[in-house]
């Protein structure tokens, strides 16, 4: 099951479509928050910090809107003309930026299961509160009707006792139906966690095949390519030229991020962040 990525701001935190705004702090978020964030102003320094991370976002190339479902023409050129060396450099970034998304994704679906875990507790403690003082109150009634102080309206006191009776059975099964379906959530959530937890353990194999192709690569080409290997890292992406033979091999997912990987960034607390 492929990882869906998210808007980064907590109080949206909607599936991405076909465009976003991506950072050099490896966080995206969608076209609408971006723009009421600040994140799109037509200047870059007055541009507002990450609103996840709090990072300076003062490089024209520190936010950029991202096309998402790029078109066979754009995956073609839009690293044509960089050596391989470069080409392996943005799709481990890339791929790192895709790994971080999925770990936070993994925390804050860990956090909002305990979360559920600890409103079902006080569920569970709540339900036998009620089961309790609603068998005491059957056992009181049961004892007035035994009693020796039988009056003539005894029917009448029998029928409004089985309508108590009736309506604690009935608060009894809706109490067992909300718990049942809380325990089916947080059952959910928690095959959720887990599944994300083995892609994100893929992703860095991945990331390691990758690494040991470049070096390979490298020790190939000889002493000629490596002087051209990292001249010039931060020059664009973007040429339109004729895909190298390097490129046509490499998967189409890897060509549309452009982002840096900082290691120092953390996400926000997502506290609360469910019920936004």
């Amino acid at each position: 099951m492929e990882h869906v990525l998210r808007c980064n701001a907590l109080k949206c935190r909607k599936e991405l479509g076909e465009r976003a705004l991506v950072t050099t702090c490896s966080h995206i978020f969608c076209v609408d928050c971006a723009a009421r964030l600040g994140l799109t102003g037509p200047r870059h320094e007055h541009r507002n910090s990450c609103p996840a991370c709090g990072s300076h976002l003062t490089s024209p190339d520190d936010a950029v809107i991202s096309n998402l479902n790029p078109s066979e023409d754009y995956k073609t050129s839009v690293l044509s003309g960089l050596s391989p060396n470069i080409i392996m450099e943005c799709a481990s970034r890339a791929l790192s930026f895709w790994a971080y998304q999925a770990t936070q994704e993994v925390v804050y679906q860990e956090h909002l299961s305990k979360a559920l875990t600890e409103k079902y507790s006080s569920l569970n403690v709540h339900l036998d509160k009620v089961i309790n003082e609603a068998n005491l109150e059957i056992t009181n009634l049961q004892n007035k009707l035994t009693g020796k102080f039988l009056s003539f309206s005894l029917p009448t006191a029998s029928d409004s006792l089985r309508r108590k009776n009736d309506e604690l059975a009935q608060a009894y099964k809706e109490k067992n139906r909300k718990l049942l379906q809380i325990q089916e959530l947080y059952d959910k959530l928690k095959r959720k966690a887990m599944l994300g937890q083995i892609q994100d353990a893929a992703e860095d194999a991945i990331d390691s095949t990758l690494h040991g192709q470049s070096v390979g690569e490298t020790q190939f080409d000889g002493g000629s390519q490596n002087t051209l290997a990292y001249q010039d890292t931060g020059s664009p992406y973007g040429q339109h030229h004729s895909a190298p033979y390097e490129q046509q091999r490499m998967p189409a997912g890897y060509h549309n991020q452009t982002t840096r990987q900082h290691y120092s960034t953390s996400w926000p607390r997502t506290v609360g962040a469910q019920c936004e």
